[in-house]
């Protein structure tokens, strides 16, 4: 089994969103490695030496049996044009550590700034992140994502955002598009969906 990665938005010694990382931990740990026994993420992180200042991501590369962390400096990538690739066989149900597939279909981009996957004609996610639209005061996100990111379970949770079927012709119904994940929350900037080609 590949390892898994999960990265965790730490601002001035306060980590974000720790319940649906260790909800989607969990998940995994269960699905692929067969644990049994609830791991605590906020217990785990407790116990590490952290930087107290700053924005940080916490990279945590993971099996049920070793738990590798780095903590990486953060400076925010500004993405302001997607490029549509489509891929049928494209699957990242669980955040896996081994990006490959994901790394070839980025660098399909040419003059974009990232990709918007496609897969079976419905819209999925960029390579990094969950994908937002702006349609007159409500925001929509494919229920078709590749990834359940965490942002993305709290921003439904709260109905901030709400899921629906997004296939490639329907981008051209909404207004803009926002990049949301552990790192990027729904103040990112909001893009023309012109910006999509």
């Amino acid at each position: 089994m590949s390892l898994l990665l999960e990265s965790i938005k730490l601002v001035d010694g306060e980590f974000q969103n720790l319940f649906y990382h260790e909800q989607r931990m969990n998940r995994a740990l269960k699905f692929l490695c067969g644990v049994q026994n609830h791991f605590d993420l906020e217990n785990f992180l407790r116990n590490l030496s952290q930087p107290l200042h700053g924005l940080y991501k916490c990279r945590m590369i993971y099996d049920d049996m070793t738990k590798d962390i780095e903590f990486i400096p953060y400076e925010y990538k500004t993405i302001n044009s997607l490029r549509v690739i489509e891929h049928d066989r494209v699957s990242y149900e669980f955040k896996y550590a081994d990006r490959k597939l994901l790394n070839r279909l980025f660098e399909l981009r040419k003059d974009c700034d990232d990709i918007l996957i496609v897969k079976r004609g419905l819209v999925t996610d960029s390579s990094y992140s969950n994908i937002v639209f702006k349609r007159g005061k409500r925001w929509y996100t494919p229920w078709s994502a590749l990834l359940k990111g965490t942002m993305r379970a709290s921003l439904l949770e709260r109905d901030i955002i709400q899921e629906e079927e997004i296939r490639v012709e329907d981008i051209s119904t909404f207004e803009s598009f926002k990049l949301i994940n552990a790192m990027l929350s729904f103040d990112s900037p909001e893009i023309g969906v012109s910006n999509i080609y």
